[in-house]
């Protein structure tokens, strides 16, 4: 699996690679981003193009990070949760299980001599 991944990696970066040569000319072109909501105007300085979609990347990544730890944290919470109801169970079971058979031999001997 650890082969896969790396292979995965190095097909990304090398289709990355391929994608920014073979589009250099546009990608290089400076870009400014401005937003205006309710009068309120906000402009970016002058960035190339890659640069932009190089911090999507990045930021998205993140975004997706952060939201699989916390899928984890709360997946492994349950998790826990789960075994305590499942030794909860098991000692309830336990509990309610007839005698064993050594048990119910050692009771009806003890009967039979007092007998």
């Amino acid at each position: 699996m650890r082969y896969l991944k790396v292979l995965g990696l190095v097909a990304l970066f090398f289709f990355s690679m391929l994608f920014f040569v073979q589009n250099h000319e546009i990608l290089i072109q400076e870009l400014a981003l401005e937003l205006k909501v309710f009068g309120w105007h906000y402009q970016t300085e002058a960035v190339p193009f890659y640069l932009i979609i190089l911090m999507a990347f990045v930021i998205g990544s993140l975004l997706c990070t952060f939201y699989f730890f916390l899928e984890r944290i709360r997946l492994s919470k349950q998790c826990r949760q789960y075994k305590k109801e499942v030794d909860a169970l098991e000692r309830e079971v336990a509990s309610l299980r007839p005698k064993t058979m050594d048990e119910y031999t050692t009771t009806e001997s003890t009967d039979n001599i007092q007998n």
